[in-house]
């Protein structure tokens, strides 16, 4: 990942977990109405820096009886993502990352909009195809990239990148 003045470059491998039986969707949004960065007919690919990545942002999800779940790689080249990490991109876009670390189902439970789709909502309109950042439960050392634009004109270029690995 390389910074190009506010903006970051990526081609690296990144992942992403899913129900072992989805992998022939590894590329589709996230299939939930709403996460911490898509509501309503918003698209939303999550993806992780790391294998371990994949596990501290999903398990929450996790439930008794799930179908096994797999780890997919997945090559990422991008020349449009902004860092919520460096202050100076950030500022640079007018991005208020303030409630970036917000625990938005608990917002969502109370019935009002989850304080993090502010972020997303600017990134989206300034037309970036997505967004790196620090993970809220491992800051220090787990970072996530979601991707707002991909496999289409304008947006990242996502595919797989090697096997599955069952977790």
């Amino acid at each position: 990942m390389a910074g190009a003045g506010p903006l970051t470059r990526i081609d690296a491998v990144f992942y992403r977990m899913k129900f072992a039986h989805e992998a022939a969707d590894i590329l589709a949004p996230a299939r939930s109405a709403e996460g911490r960065s898509h509501y309503g007919t918003q698209r939303a690919l999550y993806l992780s820096a790391s294998a371990k990545g994949t596990v501290i942002a999903s398990r929450r999800y996790f439930a008794p009886g799930d179908p096994p779940r797999a780890i997919f790689p997945l090559h990422v080249t991008a020349d449009r993502i902004v860092d919520l990490r460096d202050p100076s991109a950030t500022r640079h876009f007018g991005i208020d990352t303030t409630h970036r670390t917000a625990e938005w189902q608990e917002s969502r439970a109370r019935g009002e909009p989850a304080p993090t789709w502010a972020i997303s909502d600017r990134v989206r309109a300034l037309g970036l195809q997505g967004m790196l950042y620090a993970s809220r439960s491992d800051p220090a050392g787990t970072t996530h990239l979601t991707l707002f634009r991909w496999n289409e004109p304008g947006g990242a270029i996502v595919s797989p990148a090697g096997s599955a690995m069952p977790y």
